[in-house]
């Protein structure tokens, strides 16, 4: 071989090497600049009730180029049976997990088992880089000593105890290869210091795995009640950020619960707010009671105020996190709020909770924002979706495989989220209650009814939510109650006679064994 000859094929080899170097450093530029699958970011509030949305301008805002779900409903209207649907795509009567303590066939002690088979996990050996922040599930345990990181996290912000005070309250910090710790509050609110936490989430995800995608799941306590309340406390029962407390903010006038035309609001018109103080007489006895005393309206008025002002902090830090995505990261970034449950505030002469069957307490927003790459346009659809819908949906988003994100009690919602047209959708959602034991040993059950005269606790109930009726069946009870939602859409006339109650009787019935051996699986079960 010449010199020349040699020459020629070094030069040739050498040029070779560097298209080779630079199409490598080519691709991984790109991957780090659009990663293929999109990001996702799950806001999961506590106790939001639909008439806290009107005053949320952000979070309204998702709606814009994103998609809104108008009949979402929770499993389970309480806290921890709710968010363990979430969390494995499973009914509670599937979970096991009842109520929120371990004393009484609940809380952390039932979940515990499912850590292992969460979307988490499966997001995670997808190859996504993850995140939880705020509150995780009622018991959850943290000592100074230290405290248990379940599996698919890679951080782990998790509010312990004070957490509902949103002001004295201690919080986790576990990152992947660095120290654990537990963080004391140095008096920032507590919505506030998540969102902080959020956004370095972010960055650290930019920093540390460039070109993988990150869910991020920011559960904030707000805007649950404080526990431990008393009569006569001065710090209000929902305890809002500094900032948003002036009296001026939000005058009387604004308020659902109608105008205050003196000091003593006493003169409050509530034909606004549906079904409130409405005459119970043809309940069921559990919620007979009587006429709400002016001065408790007045109360629940207070109550309804500090509540939109908790909301409005949840509003600031979801409007910080997406502020710190970059260009890139919007066109490929999922943005999915909700609630674990709603709220009544004196719907049907109920005073303070939830867990009833009736829309204020199970039917929530579910508001998805599409990654700003794809189709654009406010979409809006009536299809039932529940909490249980949301395993799959996550996995879906993700790009795992259908047999796995099916094999739960839900279905993927990507298909209405992107506004495609799906067949055969279910036709009831299943809504299901046990009744906890008041004298279960452990501490004070954070969602038990605050300052609450009498029993206002339903009994267990199993109930069935079609797009036009509710139809409820307690234990120890004869009758069901019926409600044509579409003619009567607070839930006001019952009307257990009706004869739609036969067919609905069937489909309960097979809702609420759906999964068991012997069941038919629930998705079929929905269908009707």
């Amino acid at each position: 071989m010449t010199p020349h000859i040699r020459r020629a094929l070094a030069v040739a080899s050498a040029l070779v090497l560097s298209l080779s170097l630079v199409s490598h450093a080519g691709a991984g530029a790109v991957a780090a600049a659009k990663p293929q699958r999109p990001n996702i970011i799950f806001f999961l509030v506590d106790d939001m009730s639909a008439d806290l949305l009107p005053y949320m301008d952000t979070v309204r805002g998702l709606a814009d180029d994103g998609t809104t779900f108008s009949n979402y409903y929770v499993s389970n209207s309480l806290c921890c049976p709710s968010r363990a649907s979430m969390f494995t795509g499973q009914f509670p009567h599937n979970t096991g997990v009842a109520t929120n303590k371990g004393s009484d066939r609940g809380g952390y002690t039932a979940f515990a088992p499912h850590e292992s088979r969460t979307y988490a996990v499966s997001l995670e050996q997808a190859g996504y880089r993850t995140g939880y922040l705020g509150k995780y599930i009622n018991e959850y345990p943290v000592a100074d000593a230290g405290y248990h990181v379940p599996p698919g996290w890679d951080e782990w912000h998790v509010a312990a105890g004070g957490g509902y005070s949103e002001f004295k309250y201690q919080l986790t910090r576990y990152v992947k290869g660095e120290t654990p710790r537990l963080d004391a509050s140095d008096g920032t609110y507590l919505v506030d210091e998540l969102g902080r936490r959020a956004t370095d989430f972010i960055a650290r995800s930019r920093e540390r795995a460039p070109g993988r995608p990150f869910f991020l799941q920011v559960s904030p306590f707000a805007p649950h009640s404080r526990i431990g309340a008393k009569p006569g406390d001065k710090e209000p029962l929902f305890p809002p950020a500094r900032r948003d407390r002036p009296k001026t903010q939000f005058p009387a006038g604004e308020f659902p619960h109608g105008d205050c035309g003196g000091p003593d609001c006493n003169d409050i018109d509530v034909s606004t707010l549906p079904a409130f103080n409405e005459d119970t007489a043809d309940k069921p006895s559990w919620v007979r009671r009587e006429p709400l005393a002016p001065a408790l309206v007045k109360q629940l008025r207070k109550d309804f105020r500090d509540r939109i002002r908790m909301v409005q902090s949840v509003d600031d830090m979801v409007e910080r996190v997406l502020g710190t995505l970059t260009e890139a990261e919007k066109r490929n970034t999922y943005v999915v709020f909700t609630s674990d449950n709603g709220f009544h505030l004196g719907q049907h002469r109920l005073v303070r909770g939830k867990t009833t069957a009736y829309d204020h307490d199970v039917r929530v927003p579910l508001l998805v924002k599409r990654p700003t790459a794809g189709r654009h346009g406010d979409l809006a659809t009536g299809a039932i979706a529940q909490n249980v819908d949301l395993f799959a949906t996550f996995l879906d988003m993700a790009g795992v495989d259908a047999a796995t994100r099916d094999s739960r009690d839900g279905r993927s919602l990507l298909p209405l989220i992107q506004g495609r047209k799906v067949q055969d959708w279910r036709k009831a959602a299943l809504i299901e209650h046990v009744k906890p034991n008041p004298a279960a040993p452990g501490e004070p059950d954070p969602d038990a009814e605050p300052l609450q005269a009498g029993n206002s606790q339903p009994p267990s109930y199993a109930a069935v939510r079609t797009a036009g009726e509710l139809y409820v069946e307690y234990e120890g009870m004869a009758e069901p109650e019926y409600y044509d939602t579409v003619a009567d859409p607070g839930q006001e006339s019952n009307d257990p006679g009706n004869a739609r109650t036969a067919d609905l009787d069937k489909a309960l019935d097979a809702l609420a064994r759906c999964g068991k051996p012997g069941a038919p699986d629930c998705w079929t079960a929905a269908r009707l």
